[in-house]
C-alpha cells in the first residue's frame, strides 16, 4: 500500500496481538505518534512492552524504520510517512 505506513510486529507482539502486522493510513507522523495510533487501531495495548512511564523507549526495545535504527535517528522524533515500514521488536525477543 503506497498510502499506508506498514506496522510489523515480531515475536512476543506478534503473539500478543495475534497479528503479524498492521497497514495505518497516515502520513508525516512521528515514531511516537505512529505508535499511539497503531496501539489505538489493534484494539489492545502493547505500548508498555516498548516503552517507559516517561514514554521512553525500553532498554532492548528496537524500533526500525526502512531497516534503520531510530535510536540512530531521532528516536522517537523521528518522522514516518506513506509508504514506510516499521519494525518493532520488544526486549524479550527477536524475530
Amino acid at each position: 500500500m503506497a498510502g499506508a505506513i506498514e506496522v510489523k510486529f515480531y515475536s512476543l507482539l506478534r503473539r500478543r496481538l495475534g497479528k503479524a502486522s498492521l497497514a495505518l493510513e497516515a502520513d508525516g507522523l512521528t515514531v511516537l505518534e505512529l505508535l499511539l495510533l497503531a496501539e489505538k487501531r489493534a484494539g489492545q495495548s502493547f505500548l508498555d512492552e516498548l516503552l517507559d512511564r516517561e514514554r521512553g523507549l525500553l532498554t532492548g526495545t528496537m524500533i526500525l524504520v526502512n531497516g534503520e535504527n531510530v535510536r540512530l535517528k531521532q528516536g522517537l522524533e523521528t518522522r514516518v510517512g506513506a509508504g514506510d515500514t516499521v519494525d518493532l521488536f520488544s526486549p524479550a525477543g527477536g524475530g
